[in-house]
């Protein structure tokens, strides 16, 4: 499965972030709420989408990211009430908001994921 790895990175991100103050900032520990909704949002994802980054940040929320170019990039930050905050570029639009998460990915970030595999498609075809 094409996206085991990210399961994986998002599994250590969690046992990394778990505990309060993991960035030895004060940072908010990850919640378990929060690792069970990023990884319902992971299994979620269509089997050909290419393994995003997991990270987490200080606000105890997970993030997940599709990074392709300086102007080709999605951010999806996972909160533990099931909201979804993305931002990404794409060329020169900016695009953010916000979904609810439940258990089913919003069409409006699948739409986003697939315009920035699409660019990277045509870019990898040369």
């Amino acid at each position: 499965m094409a996206n085991r790895g990210a399961f994986e990175e998002l599994l250590k991100t969690f046992e990394e972030c778990r505990e309060p103050n993991w960035d030895g900032y004060g940072a908010q520990s990850v919640r378990e709420e929060t690792y069970d909704l990023a990884h319902q949002f992971l299994a979620a994802l269509p089997l050909s989408t290419s393994v995003p980054s997991i990270g987490a940040e200080p606000d105890g929320q997970i993030t997940v990211e599709w990074y392709r170019s300086p102007q080709r990039t999605l951010s999806v930050s996972i909160s533990p009430d099931g909201e979804l905050h993305y931002a990404a570029l794409l060329g020169t639009e900016r695009i953010c908001g916000t979904e609810t998460f439940r258990a089913r990915m919003p069409q409006v970030l699948s739409d986003l994921i697939a315009r920035i595999e699409e660019r990277d498609t045509e870019s990898s075809s040369h």
